[in-house]
């Protein structure tokens, strides 16, 4: 094969060939490299052959264990793993922007018309960031239920597809019945109950065994150590600073807590001995998680796994923070007839924070490496969990 459509043709392969599984790739792109070239001698045109490879590309088994390197059947439950995975992360979007009531709306001097449409629209693209994590998380679940073996398998998956659809009609659109949300729940509750069943079936997935030097763990835990300190020391500082001042605009942080304490009964000390405790829980929790990523017997707390440590830690921290200031916003109603929410710009922005570190958590259990080992096939080889 020579010349620039020789070129061509060999690039076209080359690109089919990264669709098939791993352990075929390179004996199928020989293979198709050897036809090209004896084309002319057996009567064939190198285009019917390209056509040929790519149909192959999309019709393989790519369950069969000498292309996957796996037993049967791990490859929908991989699949089914990351569906649900991603179903997981735009949960937590679509839960945080409902608790929120679409976004806090900042308030206050510095809660411009452009901070408040930057924020507007950082709520808008969460939202869509979470529907393409449902469209693509359920095309997971498709291919799942097209490689498994089972018919009864393969019905549960597709009823959670049908399940979420419905539930995600039954809310957006106005005019929907009022049954089609209870029949998505239901619908959704089988597929999950079948996919529970796919991903926990008779045999565990196969992996290989998954260890990091000591030195890539300290330095994810260190980034993880170093993330949680700077947002507890940030929502800690809003708490008691910044959000106050931006409820209460025109008055310096003293009056708004002297009339607090005045006209409510308003105590400082023991809310903010809250907001102190509130900060040390989590950033005790990353500092153990820093000196279990340190030892060297536990070389298996690979970054992958301390990324989903730290970044359910950060999360965690947003989600509470909200009871450490329950005290001041209630109070600050109280005594200036304001609502209780927050006002802040900070406090605008770390509920994405929050709801995108625990996304990114999910997805970093659904993705799992992968086994794509010949060695690990075996039922005899090492078998551990994610």
């Amino acid at each position: 094969m020579s010349g620039a459509r020789g070129a061509g043709i060999d690039a076209v392969l080359r690109g089919l060939a990264r669709l098939l599984p791993p352990l075929a790739r390179e004996r199928y792109l020989e293979e198709w490299r050897a036809d090209v070239a004896g084309a002319a001698e057996v009567g064939l045109s190198r285009g019917g052959i390209v056509r040929g490879a790519a149909a192959l590309s999309l019709t393989i088994d790519r369950d069969a264990p000498a292309h996957s390197g796996e037993p049967r059947g791990m490859r929908p439950r991989r699949l089914t793993r990351r569906g649900f995975a991603l179903f997981a992360a735009a949960s937590v979007i679509l839960v945080g922007a409902y608790l929120t009531g679409g976004g806090i709306v900042p308030e206050g001097a510095a809660a411009t018309a452009g901070v408040v449409a930057a924020l507007e629209a950082a709520g808008r693209l969460a939202v869509v960031l979470a529907l393409a994590l449902v469209a693509v998380g359920a095309l997971y679940l498709a291919r799942a239920a097209r490689a498994v073996e089972t018919r009864t398998a393969r019905a549960t998956l597709v009823a959670a597809i049908v399940g979420l659809a419905a539930i995600l009609v039954g809310a957006l659109v106005p005019s929907a019945p009022g049954w089609l949300l209870a029949a998505g729940a239901a619908a959704l509750v089988l597929g999950l109950v079948g996919g529970i069943a796919v991903l926990g079936g008779s045999r565990a997935i196969l992996l290989e065994p998954r260890t990091a030097p000591r030195r890539h763990r300290v330095v994810a835990a260190g980034i993880g150590v170093a993330a949680v300190v700077m947002l507890v020391v940030i929502g800690a500082i809003d708490l008691l600073v910044w959000n106050p001042l931006a409820k209460v605009p025109g008055l310096d942080l003293s009056t708004i807590y002297s009339r607090m304490e005045a006209e409510d009964g308003f105590f400082f000390a023991s809310n903010a001995v809250l907001v102190a405790v509130w900060a040390a829980v989590w950033v005790i929790a990353a500092g153990i998680a820093f000196a279990v990523a340190a030892l060297r017997p536990t070389s298996w707390f690979t970054p992958r796994r301390i990324a989903i440590v730290m970044l359910g830690i950060v999360g965690g921290a947003v989600f509470f923070r909200f009871f450490a200031g329950f005290g001041f916003g209630m109070s600050i109603a109280d005594t200036f007839a304001t609502s209780g929410g927050d006002a802040s710009i900070v406090s605008a922005v770390l509920p994405y924070v929050g709801q995108l570190a625990l996304a990114a958590a999910a997805v970093a259990v659904g993705w799992a490496p992968r086994v794509a080992s010949a060695r690990s096939a075996s039922p005899l080889g090492s078998v551990t969990t994610p």
